[in-house]
């Protein structure tokens, strides 16, 4: 018997055959190697399994293709700029036979940069050992980015899921120079709003909050893109296509995902795999526990009152204003809270005078686990 080969896919990241555009990747690589535009900063922002990373890696994979671009993804919790200067180290731009870096004695204990040639071996000494100022990591990365420049390179640095750590800050601040200097050096991130968000919150009791803020100015003003729903059309096509069902059923299909992308795989690999004598009622159970896991992720992270206002949207069930005040403890919050989590993306204003839900099931969710 032959083996039915899934296309759908509950892999962070990948697309697989089914994938659905929707046009975000494109228009930062069309940005980025347009000799007319000036963007050289994107975040990439949306929910828990809305398609952020699948777009990231298009950009990633398309552009570490192109013979004039070096591409750099960092993982957000490793040491970002010893990566990146190791990842350079390793190109063959970089090709001295012997190259003096004066580190001071203690520089292993500082996380000291393990450098590498593509042309021979460049070797670390300790002449001025007790000399601080001869070596940098700013100074080192401004030195190699300034070579893959001259080289007619773009450099280009990419973090999935960012969020704010020293790590992170400390890359940020020191690209933030790069472009004061004209350097062609390109910053892609993808992450949920509210991660982001902290690079540019000021924390009154961290006296450096505010002198980051500031200096990530360059970051907060990047182009944002955030990930929307799924087209209804597009996905009812590729259910037809994928599943051999019809368009009536299609559509049944489409109305249990809302266009939330990791639903739209979910529900396709439960209909791809269900038994002859199932129908789409018997796979309800099993896609409520498998969306309801990637909720439970978001529910703890919403604040007492955000909470309150999503139990009472809904049980006014109309997504009105005056439906979903008359169960608020505080209505007079309304507004605050709405624009919070449609900045969230638990929500969108898209249909004049009502709220409308992103996540499939959610209420289910919150009848069931969340005290409602």
């Amino acid at each position: 018997m032959a083996v039915k080969i899934d296309p759908f896919t509950l892999t962070p990241g990948v697309a697989g055959k089914p994938y659905i555009d929707c046009g975000i990747a494109d228009e930062i690589i069309a940005n980025f190697k347009s000799e007319d535009s000036s963007k050289y900063v994107y975040k990439i922002t949306g929910l828990r399994g809305s398609g952020k990373s699948v777009e990231y890696g298009k950009v990633l994979q398309t552009l570490e293709k192109d013979k004039n671009w070096l591409v750099y993804p960092l993982a957000a919790e490793g040491s970002c700029v010893t990566a990146l200067i190791s990842y350079l180290s390793q190109e063959e731009f970089i090709n001295d036979k012997k190259k003096e870096i004066s580190v001071k004695t203690n520089a292993i204990a500082e996380a000291g940069i393990p450098i590498i040639s593509g042309k021979g071996s460049i070797e670390v000494i300790n002449t001025y050992a007790e000399n601080n100022n001869y070596f940098d990591k700013e100074a080192v990365l401004a030195s190699m980015i300034a070579k893959a420049n001259k080289k007619k390179l773009n450099v280009l640095v990419m973090i999935d899921d960012i969020s704010k750590t020293e790590s992170t800050v400390e890359l940020l601040s020191i690209l933030g120079t790069m472009f004061n200097r004209g350097r062609r050096v390109y910053l892609v991130v993808s992450g949920l709003s509210k991660n982001i968000e902290e690079f540019f919150t000021v924390n009154k009791k961290d006296p450096r909050s505010e002198t980051i803020s500031k200096s990530l100015s360059f970051f907060r003003r990047g182009d944002t893109r955030e990930v929307k729903p799924l087209d209804k059309f597009d996905i009812a096509s590729n259910y037809e296509k994928y599943l051999g069902v019809d368009a009536a059923e299609a559509k049944r299909l489409y109305d249990l995902t809302l266009g939330y992308a990791y639903a739209y795989q979910v529900l396709g690999s439960l209909y791809f795999n269900k038994k002859s004598s199932e129908e789409l009622e018997d796979l309800i159970p099993d896609y409520e526990r498998t969306l309801f896991k990637s909720y439970n992720l978001d529910w703890p992270e919403l604040t007492d009152r955000e909470q309150d206002f999503i139990r009472s949207f809904y049980k006014g069930k109309t997504g009105k204003a005056k439906d979903t005040k008359a169960h608020m403890s505080n209505p007079d919050a309304y507004n605050m809270y709405r624009d919070r989590l449609i900045d969230k993306h638990f929500f969108s204003d898209e249909k004049r005078g009502y709220l409308q839900a992103k996540l499939p099931r959610f209420d289910k969710f919150i009848e069931i686990w969340c005290n409602y």
